[in-house]
């Protein structure tokens, strides 16, 4: 091995033929030992750093930037920068950067491009769909892959290798703000969107080359103490693996994804970045993954800077090297990875560097990285905003708005469209989430989407987001609005990043947690103005967050979420209000009444149930009770026609190492087509340790014309239903309850009873 000294001049670079890493008919396994047996120590850590945000506006680029990074040695991979970057222009700049890179790197070793893909790639002019949080309630997994096939084609296309996505978090805490970056509360749900996002960005041939690697993140995250980004997450053994832990451990098992991303939190006090105990430990050695585990950006520097678990850079870089973090997300200073350049003659780190180098090696090797490092950007017209990837937006955008209230005022009459009044915040901006670009050049808005099914529309902001500045002036006009008008259409909400020139008062996403579940600044208020002027009022929801709406689902006709769109949603949004579309989504996180009432996860333990039997305590002031029964419930959602889930069976005394098998009819009982989500869910009896009250299991989107009717079946194996102690699974024979129906609230359910031998 090296001795650790600084890259050599381009005049030394080995010749780019007869070496076995060259050669890409020679197995990955072989490429990458010749090329780590031919790497300096230096050579081999640089493959653990990231050279990131290289492309400032207009895609410019400062060229020192790369060839002067690490004392010339570059890195493992690169990052784009600005989202605000058009396509084309980031193509051919990561063309340029690359193709130099590699030339003059000694042994030709190239940067591989690594990027966000929430809602697609974080460049314009691609396709921008909706964010996790929204197609995750689309509940339509085949729909979802499909989507997720056309965004690994247009990552592939500009260049992108390998994505931070997807986010396995469980949106349990309505507080955080990236819970718009997740598909939901609940593990199981998670899990299935989880794999068919890794399944299908990969996109892995049978010789084991993939398209785009995936990174499943953040390892574990989403239920940070009191809803704080980057704060520690309180729990045990228990909750780890039957909890945090469940959806990874399905990806792994079920897709293979390429890459970890542990999390800014400490689990138990340790930073998982650090945690040798819950990262090690699971990953390496009982999950038996050896793909890369990547730092969140700065993470390793947080250690030290934020966690205070390290006195100095050094051994922080050296406590995530020991928990088999193989490669750092930024920073351009005060990196962990870089600091151990000095420890060449430490045998214990040259080793760990090594197995590190390795896995990145081995991930550019299997992305084709090696041998196909560049867009082709005379394909690149050809693979952006296709036919098919436009077509599949609108397709999931149509799925993914949940219609949480309706007292019959939709689909709209047409006597209601007559005169629009459009009124909010939230109406005149395309409101995709944190890890977005987006561009007014395409896409709708929600004004403009009324516009197209109204020819007398007027608008009014009412307010600003999150302060009252001119409130009396603009809340006037919008009533004046309300007033004249035969329906008011009002949108209300949070917005995570700028996403249009006056978006000065982003009150969303990551860093920009919720002390209060409320609609932000005064628009509450604005709403309660608009709802006293009797005109009818149609409520448009939009953020990646669930609010608080008790006041809202008492005082309006009808409330649409649509969380975080892309660039249909507005259009989409006119077809499910005037019947076009028949709206199938479902809620993938509980909407909480009262700001102060959460946790609001349906899925809570026995103990932590809401208050009861003090009902009959009388005194001279009667304080109100605590509830933490959702407003609007996880699995909940409306549609314009009802379905009937009857003749519910289940099979009964089967064995530990059994089957169960669910079945139910289904049917269309009203008077147009539309889409229903079967839900299946299961609790047990007496288990060793507190489990929830009921668990989603199983579930199946279905489409049903007027007076249809199918039958939906399960397989559940009995292993299943089982559930770690102390790190351990066991599956015990006990009495459980399987529960059938169109959401988690109990009255949507039918209940059986089974004995498991």
């Amino acid at each position: 091995m090296g001795t650790g000294h600084t890259a050599a001049s381009p005049a030394q670079n080995e010749p780019r033929t007869n070496a076995i890493y060259q050669d890409a008919s020679k197995p990955v396994k072989a490429r990458v030992a010749d090329l780590l047996s031919r790497m300096t120590f230096l050579e081999q850590l640089a493959q653990t750093r990231n050279v990131g945000g290289i492309l400032g506006e207009n895609a410019s680029f400062d060229n020192t930037t790369v060839y002067s990074f690490n004392n010339g040695l570059g890195g493992g991979s690169i990052s784009f920068g600005s989202y605000q970057n058009p396509a084309y222009l980031a193509a051919a700049t990561l063309e340029d950067v690359i193709l130099k890179f590699q030339k003059n790197n000694r042994l030709h070793v190239p940067l591989i491009n690594v990027a966000d893909s929430v809602n697609g790639v974080t460049l314009l002019n691609t396709t921008l769909f909706p964010a996790t949080l929204s197609m995750g309630q689309s509940w339509n997994i085949d729909l979802y892959g499909k989507v997720v096939q056309a965004m690994s084609i247009e990552n592939h296309a500009v260049g992108i290798h390998w994505v931070l996505s997807p986010e396995l978090d469980l949106a349990v805490e309505p507080r955080y703000g990236r819970v718009g970056e997740m598909y939901g509360e609940d593990r199981y749900h998670v899990s299935r969107f989880g794999v068919a996002y890794v399944k299908n960005m990969q996109g892995t041939d049978s010789k084991g080359f993939s398209r785009v690697a995936t990174t499943v993140k953040h390892w574990v995250y989403g239920s940070s103490l009191g809803g704080i980004n980057e704060a520690r997450i309180i729990g045990g053994i228990n909750d780890f693996y039957n909890v945090h832990s469940y959806p990874y451990m399905a990806v792994f098992e079920e897709a293979n994804p390429m890459a970890l991303m542990p999390s800014y939190s400490s689990y138990d006090n340790v930073p998982m970045t650090t945690n040798i105990q819950y990262t090690k430990n699971v990953i390496r050695d009982l999950l038996k993954f050896d793909g890369v585990i990547i730092s969140d950006y700065a993470a390793i520097s947080q250690v030290l800077s934020t966690q205070h678990t390290a006195n100095n850079i050094q051994a922080a870089g050296l406590k995530a090297l020991a928990a088999t973090v193989d490669h750092e997300l930024g920073p351009p200073n005060q990196s962990g990875m870089e600091a151990l350049s000095t420890l060449s003659k430490n045998p214990t780190v040259a080793k760990a560097v090594r197995e590190a180098a390795r896995r990145v090696l081995t991930l550019k090797f299997l992305t084709k990285t090696f041998d196909e490092p560049i867009p082709d950007l005379k394909k690149l017209n050809g693979s952006l905003r296709t036919a098919d990837a436009m077509q599949r937006n609108l397709d999931i955008t149509r799925e993914s708005m949940v219609l949480l209230k309706n007292d019959g005022i939709l689909p709209l009459k047409s006597s209601l469209l007559l005169k629009v009044a459009v009124i909010g915040p939230m109406a005149d901006i395309i409101n995709p989430g944190s890890y977005a670009a987006s561009d007014y050049s395409t896409g709708s808005t929600i004004l403009s989407g009324i516009k197209k099914i109204s020819s007398d529309v007027t608008f009014s902001r009412g307010c600003f987001r999150n302060n009252d500045t001119n409130f009396d002036t603009m809340k006037a006009e919008a009533v004046a609005n309300a007033r004249n008008a035969g329906l008011a259409v009002v949108a209300l909400g949070s917005v995570a990043q700028i996403v249009d020139t006056n978006a000065n008062d982003r009150t969303d996403g990551e860093g920009f947690d919720h002390a209060n579940l409320d609609f932000p600044g005064p628009q509450n208020e604005l709403l309660k103005a608009i709802v006293e002027t009797g005109t009818p009022v149609v409520l448009i929801v939009s953020g990646g967050q669930a609010f608080s709406m008790e006041y809202a689902a008492n005082a309006t006709n009808a409330i649409i979420h649509t969380f975080l769109q892309g660039e249909l949603g507005g259009d989409v949004l006119a077809e499910i209000i005037t019947g076009k579309t028949n709206p199938s989504g479902k809620l993938t996180v509980s909407i909480p009444r009262l700001s102060s009432a959460v946790p609001i996860y349906y899925n809570y333990i026995n103990s932590d149930r809401k208050q009861v039997g003090w009902q009959q305590v009388y005194t001279d002031y009667q304080s109100p009770v605590l509830d933490r029964l959702a407003l609007y419930p996880f699995g909940h959602g409306l549609s314009y026609t009802k379905f009937d889930i009857s003749g519910v069976t289940v099979t009964n005394n089967t064995s530990t190492h059994g089957q169960i098998t669910v079945k139910a009819i289904v049917k269309n009982t009203g008077s147009v087509q539309g889409k229903e989500v079967v839900q299946v869910y299961f609790n047990q009896f007496a288990p060793d340790i507190e489990r929830p009250v009921k668990n989603l299991i199983r579930f199946t989107k279905i489409d049903l014309k007027p007076g249809a009717s199918t039958t939906v079946s399960f397989s559940i194996p009995v292993s299943e239903l089982g559930y770690f102690v102390n790190g351990v699974k066991q599956v015990d024979a006990d009495q459980y309850t399987i529960f059938v129906g169109s959401s988690s609230d109990d009255a949507d359910l039918t209940a059986t009873k089974i004995i498991v031998k």
